[in-house]
């Protein structure tokens, strides 16, 4: 089984669902054996709180999941747990990667690398500060780019930047 861990900031907006769209897929594709998935935040912000309740209602409203994920920060061990952690942006990736250890088998990659509409954006936009809108367009680019995702971990095509 591949595991996969989603990293944003916070671990309240894009990570959470990052992590409810990548497992809605897989159990689309019927690959409930095959991958597994979780999400964490860089800085200690929100430890143990829900979702942003406006990532909770983009997300029951556009793809019809209840997120329950309890917000928890990202720390070296993850290296060892996950096969692939995938960063929101480039901030989150640098300090994802101040923490590697030696002993590291976690590929770290950028969630916006498949996007399969633009590909020279590094970044998933926090949409923290934004209005119902910019949840609404995370939300959609979290889709695409978790089902790219997938697809590429499903052909072992990955694009490794660590």
């Amino acid at each position: 089984m591949q595991s996969v861990l989603f990293v944003c900031l916070g671990n309240i907006c894009r990570s959470p669902l990052a992590e409810a769209l990548f497992v809605k897929h897989v159990n689309e594709q019927n690959l409930t054996k095959k991958f597994s998935a979780d999400s964490a935040g860089t800085a200690a912000y929100h430890l143990g709180e829900l979702a942003d309740k406006r990532t909770r209602a983009m997300a029951l409203k556009l793809s019809n999941l209840n997120l329950t994920h309890k917000a928890r920060q990202f720390e070296s061990n993850d290296f060892i747990a996950f096969d692939f952690i995938v960063a929101m942006d480039k901030t989150n990736f640098q300090n994802i990667m101040k923490l590697k250890p030696e002993n590291a088998k976690a590929k770290v990659l950028l969630m916006r690398h498949y996007d399969s509409m633009i590909q020279n954006e590094d970044a998933i936009p926090d949409p923290y500060y934004g209005n119902e809108n910019d949840f609404e367009k995370v939300h959609h680019l979290l889709n695409d780019c978790t089902k790219s995702f997938l697809k590429e971990l499903m052909r072992n095509n990955i694009r490794i930047i660590s």
